[in-house]
């Protein structure tokens, strides 16, 4: 299996999600927000609104997606004792992973067919974005964040 750096992902914001501590490193788990979203740079709709900070994020580094809009958002538990299943519109599956956890940051290793398999550090905030592949004229991205309160 190969393994890339952050780098590779789109944009990182803040290295973090929500990570309650468990106990055994078996036992242990993370609660992830799953967002997929479809970039395109077909029209200009931002679907939710909420996706706006995303759109300027992207601007800020060059990517010229105009379209933003969510296909499916989802809190997912992830652990170390198996990879658990993301369903992307695409019709292939990401995977995430718990690899370890120290000092309240997670290791998870995201894994997406035809895409770099990638060990993400993540902490208690922000958001990160990872590629995951083209769907009907423009990008999948899969948004890792918080579970909102």
């Amino acid at each position: 299996m190969r393994r890339h750096a952050v780098s590779l992902t789109l944009a990182v914001l803040g290295l973090g999600l929500v990570l309650p501590v468990a106990a055994r490193a078996q036992d242990e788990k993370v609660q992830v927000q799953a967002e997929v979203v479809l970039a395109s740079k077909k029209g200009s709709e931002v679907e939710p609104p909420e996706l706006a900070k995303m759109k300027e994020q992207f601007q800020k580094q060059n990517f010229n997606f105009t379209s933003f809009k969510r296909l499916s958002l989802q809190v997912l538990e992830v652990t170390a004792a198996k990879p658990t299943e993301l369903k992307l519109p695409s019709g292939s599956n990401a995977s995430l992973q718990l690899l370890s956890m120290k000092d309240g940051i997670a290791t998870v290793r995201v894994a997406i067919p035809r895409q770099p398999t990638l060990d993400l550090e993540l902490g208690r905030q922000g958001a990160v974005y990872q590629k995951a592949g083209k769907y009907v004229g423009g990008e999948l991205i899969l948004v890792l964040s918080p579970p909102a309160k």
